[in-house]
């Protein structure tokens, strides 16, 4: 059986446009440097380098401001563009990264040694970030891009809470229905993709270790999500969110925008200007029939069915809990 590559790190990054997330996907891999090649080096840093600095001050409106040190260390700010910045972020009065610029900005021109500021790698002549894993999930914030996976892919973390991560998969991945075939109803706990999460994407996407590290799920019929098993529920490892799931962890119609992979967009999935797809959640839609989804940032269940059979042009993005304890 041949093996299905949802996520081709060089394609599915090179593909993105310039943006929030990709820069935050860059940093990431660039901090968790497993599996990484001189060449993989060399796109992050030429992208961070060079592109990145143009849309420096999203970060400012979106007040990131744990970002803000590793934007320097990546080059993305620096001293060509600290000054406009530094400027921008007084006039939108976001005063913790004004000061913070303040001070990068002394620093980038009197004392440099003083910030750490990565040096450009050249393939086959400085060496390579070490190759193993050692990533701290322990004190994994949310927000912050971790990469796990046979093919080392992103999963964004939602929640670090009594030793587990809760993650989702930074992209959309794949494009499948709810259920292979039209029952007049639709739930997560009978469904067809709930079957191949728990059993397909998971064999593909990660290691036997990786694997053992999930915390399994109980979700019963009310779309409830319990980390213990009190009714006698079958497990599950990969899932969806709920739609309040999706609201408490996206606090925003642009959080809930995920890039989509050159995979996934070999069907017909719907996706934004070819770059953002629709995803599915796990909850009832406000039919019987319906499943809610997020479209464009929004979560609704209209149209997810068509013609009396399940509408298969919406996303995949599995969830998980991991124990970093």
């Amino acid at each position: 059986m041949k093996k299905i590559i949802y996520f081709e790190e060089e394609r599915d990054f090179t593909r993105l446009e310039s943006s929030v997330e990709k820069v935050e996907i860059a940093i990431s891999r660039l901090e968790n440097p497993y599996g990484l090649t001189d060449e993989k080096i060399a796109m992050y840093q030429n992208y961070l380098f060079n592109q990145a600095p143009k849309i420096a001050h999203e970060f400012i409106d979106l007040n990131r401001i744990n970002i803000f040190p590793l934007l320097v260390k990546y080059r993305v700010i620096k001293k060509t563009n600290v000054v406009k910045l530094t400027d921008y972020a007084r006039e939108q009065k976001k005063n913790d990264i004004l000061f913070y610029l303040m001070e990068a900005g002394h620093l980038l021109k009197t004392n440099s040694k003083n910030l750490e500021v990565v040096k450009k790698h050249s393939p086959g002549k400085t060496a390579l970030p070490p190759a193993e894993n050692i990533y701290d999930y322990k004190n994994s914030r949310p927000g912050d891009i971790i990469w796990m996976g046979v093919d080392p892919m992103p999963w964004q973390v939602l929640e670090n809470k009594d030793g587990r991560l809760l993650v989702i998969s930074k992209y959309v991945i794949d494009c499948m229905p709810i259920d292979d075939f039209f029952r007049g109803h639709s739930e997560w706990r009978t469904s067809s993709i709930r079957r191949r999460l728990n059993r397909e994407y998971i064999d593909a996407l990660l290691t036997q270790k990786e694997k053992e590290m999930i915390a399994p799920v109980y979700i019963d019929w009310d779309d409830t999500l319990s980390l213990e098993n009190t009714k006698g529920l079958s497990e599950d490892r990969f899932f969806y969110l709920s739609v309040k799931e999706a609201q408490r962890y996206f606090r925003t119609d642009r959080d809930r925008m995920a890039p989509v992979t050159k995979y996934a967009i070999r069907s017909m999935l719907w996706t934004v200007f070819d770059q953002y797809a629709h995803w599915w959640l796990r909850s009832p839609g406000v039919h019987p029939v319906d499943i809610f989804y997020v479209r464009d940032g929004f979560i609704m269940s209209e149209n997810s069915t068509v013609q009396g059979s399940y509408f298969e042009h919406f996303g995949v993005r599995p969830a998980m809990y991991i124990r970093c304890e």
